[in-house]
């Protein structure tokens, strides 16, 4: 498979161990999509910050307020 192509995940997002947000592909492989478990943290925190911005109505829809 080219490493330009799609992959179609198989399973729901996971962070592991090592703190990296992860995914199985149907191809079987895991793939790492955010690999810095400090960006992981950050990102986290902006969501969760923007999701009670949202609730209150001075949010972003459907974005993680980056």
């Amino acid at each position: 498979m080219d490493a330009d192509e799609p992959v179609t995940p198989n399973t729901a997002l996971v962070v592991d161990w090592e703190g990296r947000l992860t995914y199985t592909g149907a191809d079987g492989r895991r793939r790492v999509i955010v690999g810095n478990p400090e960006l992981l943290r950050r990102l986290t925190e902006l969501r969760s910050a923007d999701a009670e911005q949202f609730e209150s109505g001075d949010g972003f829809e459907g974005g993680c307020g980056i």
